[in-house]
């Protein structure tokens, strides 16, 4: 009897380490963003609950994240807001604290939008920041103009968002794939100003930040002055709000990036984000 209670506690503690080690699971729509996350497994989510959603005040930032892998959930270091009552991700309708991977973008690891939404507190550009992901991993452009696939999916979702914010920022960081794929400069710009038109024809006039990024390890050859980088930078405009955002093609160093030499390590997280958060903060305090 003594034997059978011994085999009995072992087997079910075998059962408890089992499932203990068990993977996260992870839920996703059709579009490959996350929808919801295992908050109770130590080292993914973490300090992800849901919170009251913050009504919009004149020092509210909202910011729309869009693009592909390097704006969404990829990053080496998941990281937690430093200000949980004052900056929180947006998504399905709830408001979560801020913390990686976001609801609403791929994939999930960790991202640097959080911290950027921490370094435009401590600039005081803003006194609390809603968070708007919308990124998805490996995607090209052309997904996203009028008529793509990604771009129902966002000016769909952003419906939904209307009534309850007004969009101050528009961060858009993208480019690894078209310029792996070799398309035309002019054709990229095309499909930018077209995404862009449709943001505008529902009502987002915030300024869009753009990303220099074209740099992926895997993608030989590669030159810093290659077209798509070209086109994006050419695609600024102070009259239409468009501004260079973060030129993480050239800002960002080897020890930067994780091992596959394209999505960052936790310093090239830091890095973009400050790049994004700096020149977030000299447009809105120009516009005052």
């Amino acid at each position: 009897m003594k034997k059978l209670i011994v085999l009995l506690v072992f087997f079910l503690g075998s059962l408890a380490t089992a499932h203990a080690e068990d993977p996260p699971v992870y839920t996703y729509d059709q579009y490959g963003r996350l929808t919801s996350c295992p908050a109770m497994y130590e080292g993914a989510c973490t300090g992800k609950r849901e919170v009251a959603c913050p009504a919009q005040s004149a020092r509210t930032g909202v910011i729309l994240a869009i693009g592909q892998s390097q704006a969404a959930n990829t990053g080496a270091k998941r990281v937690v807001t430093q200000f949980p009552d004052r900056v929180v991700n947006y998504f399905g309708g709830k408001c979560f604290v801020a913390s990686s991977p976001l609801l609403g973008a791929s994939a999930p690891e960790g991202e640097f939008i959080t911290m950027l939404a921490d370094d435009l507190i401590k600039s005081g550009t803003y006194q609390a920041v809603v968070i708007l992901a919308a990124a998805i991993h490996g995607t090209e452009i052309a997904r996203w103009k009028a008529g793509g696939d990604l771009n129902g999916m966002l000016l769909q979702w952003l419906s939904t968002v209307k009534g309850k914010y007004r969009i101050t920022d528009i961060v858009w960081h993208q480019g690894e794939s078209d310029y792996g794929q070799g398309k035309n400069p002019q054709a990229y710009a095309a499909d930018f100003n077209s995404m862009l038109g449709s943001l505008r024809g529902i009502g987002v006039n915030a300024p869009i930040f753009i990303g220099v990024t074209t740099y992926c390890g895997t993608q030989i050859p590669w030159t810093a002055d290659n077209p798509i980088a070209l086109a994006q930078k050419q695609l600024a405009d102070p009259g239409r709000k468009i501004y260079v955002g973060a030129n993480s093609d050239q800002l960002l160093t080897k020890a930067d990036r994780r091992e596959d030499a394209c999505h960052f390590a936790e310093s090239g997280q830091r890095k973009v984000a400050a790049a994004y958060a700096a020149a977030i903060t000299r447009v809105q305090r120009a516009a005052k």
